[in-house]
């Protein structure tokens, strides 16, 4: 090291990686030249410089594939910027089907490019062909092409990042281990190297496969574990065209580039190597270096590879290489703010997905510890849905595998982990198993998706199309509609705000009036100054200075960190998170009234017990909280029982409900029903992008409230300029079956006429009105009006094929809510 260091900085970015380095870049290009990187090693040398380079750009949602393309169009001009050699070639990339559930995906990926405005080819086995001659095709059944695709060097992308980001006045330092993180009342204070400390009071952990461990040493769960990786490089193969695609062939795990006139073959086997084994950690001199493969484990995927691709059977294997990468237990980045210290983020685990998320995550990430915020949505990707739990080793080694194959298993409906089930169970969980629950797992939980005879299992047969659990969802709906359904919520995040400043800290932060008498509840959303949705949540007020906030199981953490990122320091305010003390029940249906009375002696008459309302009530031989409201759109309520008293609670319940009619319910049941009543998701219909007016959620506002709650002068602003031209709607298919759907997941384009209007959130078949149900975001110039849904003309297209659509803003089930109010 020839430089000093700084003794301050305004970011200290840990890890010379591509994501480090494009960090550093984006944030010299912000004209933060005080930014600091520093690598234990060299640049690059971890993981980036063994990663096969590979650029793509088509990703799950618009704002992620524009991030994508921004990666590939600055690998474009960095050349230009730097003088540096980045390695860039657009030869496009190919994938290919052999399984009608593979093709389906296919279809479905290139209709929804048209809305990504990523142009994408439908191709045949014949022209399949014509661009990759040496594959073998005679079994495919189909394939896409996207042009615009391309691979990269990432070692001189690196390079060129670190050089562009030096020219405008940032510092990086190679051979700089940092030790520890000095940390503060809660916030970090400085990093602490071998070579001396650095103040600050951002820090940035991007390195890599090391993230976790050194995380964990700051009491931070950053979840992500190394695996190891496989690719073989093969002499020079005759008749190879350097602007071969790259392709994938996903059911066989496996991908293809060309590489200076070689073929480098990649596998991301179902089950990967953890690495490294369990009681050893990373070598800290760990640099540039390769595991040593292990044959018997490659050779399925190499005699798959060579059958796929005949020639490589007379040629000569020039590198056998094994690298760790690293990754999460869901198969996604771990970005922004951690949870547990103040000024510390995270951009790490990236599930072999570095490279071509390079640009876009360093362009965020710098936005983020700059501004406050990211330029958009970053949910799915948010740092905070990280749990402690999930920074146990054990846990993290056995999942990793799974994650591993995660990149080319067939995510459908059905698509459930099987690796490091059984860590977090619902209080009623054996009760559950025994009613015949048939469960999926999500952040750890055990949830029930829905109820057969006891022992029986998900289906492991992918399909996107009819499902093999329609007829017990189907029953468990019609449960709902015509006596009663109870579902096990107990996952749902819950939050206790208490203290002499409670109420004020609750109406700074929430769009919708909190001040209302002790026992209600409210519906709102949390904001950012933009507007946008941060967090979808009901409070209600146990006390003059209590109150109960409920959220979605995903977000229990981070809606406790925005809250309390959020208070003025004077403020005499404590939110604890609860989740774990209480259960959750929701009962729904015309005969849950019926059901409830039979359990509690108080009156549950609509006259004395409203919807909204909250009650502290006996129940059987206990009590608990009991709040009228459901999401399947019915007449119905939640119980909060504590859980010492959950299983009395439950027994109580399935005592008076069952000979009435009332059955056990799962999660899709909810989904399906939701979608009927046209309820909104957050994460999936809603997010950090969209607006309550956006989302038709404008009820949820208080506009008269004397409180300038945050997003409130920018919801107010939207208000006050005209007509929306953005908005959430309601949406069903004019003729649909069963059989044949069409079904509606997420992203299929909404047209009207040859004009590309919108996309579908979500969607689901609809069991109590039979018919296929979504949710769909729609734009149009001058403002989205119930004249212009009504005059029609909609269709919705599904792999490759465009059906006839209504479009509304209500929900199409019980659009006035009588029965939900009745």
């Amino acid at each position: 090291m020839t430089q000093s260091l700084p003794e301050r900085a305004r970011v200290v970015v840990i890890g010379g990686g591509i994501i480090g380095a494009s960090t550093l870049y984006h944030l010299a290009h912000k004209g933060i030249s005080d930014a600091v990187l520093l690598e234990r090693d060299r640049f690059a040398s971890g993981t980036t410089w063994h990663a096969a380079g590979i650029v793509g750009q088509l990703r799950d949602s618009k704002a992620q594939t524009e991030l994508a393309q921004y990666t590939t169009r600055l690998f474009q001009s960095l050349e230009e910027e730097t003088g540096q050699a980045t390695g860039y070639k657009e030869n496009g990339s190919m994938t290919v089907a052999l399984t009608p559930q593979r093709l389906e995906l296919i279809r479905r990926n290139v209709s929804a490019a048209k809305r990504m405005g990523v142009p994408c080819l439908y191709l045949t086995p014949e022209e399949i062909k014509e661009r990759w001659p040496l594959l073998r095709t005679d079994d495919l059944l189909g394939g896409q092409f996207v042009p615009s695709n391309g691979q990269v060097n990432p070692l001189d992308v690196t390079a060129a990042l670190i050089k562009g980001a030096k020219q405008k006045g940032a510092k990086a330092f190679e051979n700089t281990p940092v030790v520890d993180v000095v940390v503060k009342d809660g916030k970090v204070q400085a990093v602490k190297t071998t070579h001396g400390d650095i103040a600050c009071e951002r820090v940035l952990l991007a390195g890599g496969m090391w993230t976790h461990a050194f995380a964990k040493r700051l009491g931070i769960s950053v979840p992500l574990h190394a695996a190891e990786h496989y690719y073989i490089v093969t002499e020079a193969l005759p008749g190879l065209a350097r602007t071969t695609p790259v392709l994938t062939v996903a059911d066989e795990r496996a991908y293809y580039k060309e590489d200076a006139g070689k073929l480098l073959v990649g596998f991301f086997e179902a089950t990967g190597n953890a690495w490294p084994k369990r009681g050893m950690e990373i070598p800290s001199s760990f640099s540039f270096s390769e595991l040593p493969p292990d044959m018997d484990h490659m050779e399925p995927q190499l005699l798959s590879a060579f059958d796929r691709v005949p020639v490589l059977q007379n040629t000569g294997i020039q590198l056998f290489f094994c690298g760790p990468e690293s990754f999460t237990p869901d198969g996604r980045a771990y970005m922004g703010p951690s949870a547990e210290v103040g000024g510390v983020y995270v951009a790490a685990g990236f599930n072999s997905n570095g490279i071509l998320s390079s640009g876009g995550a360093g362009k965020v990430m710098a936005d983020w510890l700059i501004d406050g915020l990211p330029p958009v949505s970053m949910g799915a990707l948010h740092a905070q849905r990280a749990l402690p739990f999930q920074a146990n080793d054990r846990y993290l080694r056995e999942r990793v595998g799974e994650s591993l194959g995660m990149h080319m298993t067939l995510h459908w409906p059905g698509h459930h982990v099987h690796t490091a089930r059984g860590v977090r169970h619902f209080p009623l969980h054996d009760r559950l198993i025994a009613a015949g629950a048939v469960m999926g797992e999500r952040i750890g939980w055990e949830f029930p998706l829905y109820f057969d005879e006891p022992g029986a299992q998900l289906p492991d047969e992918p399909s996107l199309k009819r499902q093999a659990w329609f007829p017990m969802v189907e029953r468990e709906c019609l449960a709902a509609r015509d006596a009663a359904l109870l579902v096990d919520q107990s996952c749902y995040g819950k939050l206790l705000v208490k203290g002499r400043d409670s109420l004020k800290a609750l109406e700074h932060g929430s769009a919708n009036r909190i001040d209302v008498p002790v026992g209600q509840s409210v519906y709102t959303h949390w904001l950012n100054d933009r507007g946008g949705i941060e967090a979808d949540i009901t409070i209600t007020r146990l006390a003059e200075q209590e109150f109960f906030v409920v959220t979605g199981h995903p977000s229990q953490v981070r809606d406790r960190c925005w809250f309390e990122a959020h208070l003025d320091a004077s403020w005499n305010v404590q939110i604890h998170d609860v989740t774990t003390a209480y259960a959750m029940f929701s009962l729904s249906g015309p005969r849950s009234r019926e059901i409830l009375q039979q359990v509690t002696d108080a009156d549950v008459s609509n006259a004395a017990f409203a919807f909204g309302q909250a009650r502290l009530m006996d129940v059987g031989l206990a009590r608990c909280w009991v709040l009228r409201r459901s999401f399947l759109g019915e007449l119905g309520y939640e119980f909060y029982p504590t859980n010492d008293v959950a299983r009395h609670v439950f027994g109580e319940l399935m005592s008076a409900g069952e000979p009435r009619g009332m059955r056990l319910g799962g999660f899709l049941a909810m989904n399906h029903c939701r979608l009927e009543k046209g309820f909104v998701h957050f994460g999936h219909d809603i997010g950090e992008d969209d607006t309550p007016l956006e989302a038709g959620l404008r009820f949820a506002v208080a506009w008269d409230k004397d409180v300038n709650f945050i997003g409130r002068n920018a919801l107010e602003r939207q208000r006050d300029a005209g007509p929306l031209e953005v908005r959430l709607v309601n949406l069903k298919v004019r003729e649909a079956n069963l059989d044949d759907g069409p079904y509606l997941y997420r992203n299929e384009p909404v047209w009207k006429g040859d004009e590309l209007v919108g996309y579908v959130t979500s969607g689901a078949w609809g069991f109590r009105l039979g018919g296929s149900f979504g949710m769909a975001s729609v734009k149009r110039k001058g403002g989205v009006t119930p004249e212009w849904l009504r005059e029609g003309g909609f269709e919705a297209e599904v792999a490759g094929v465009r059906h006839s659509v209504d479009l509304q803003f209500s929900g199409y089930y019980d659009p006035k809510s009588e029965r939900m109010r009745g």
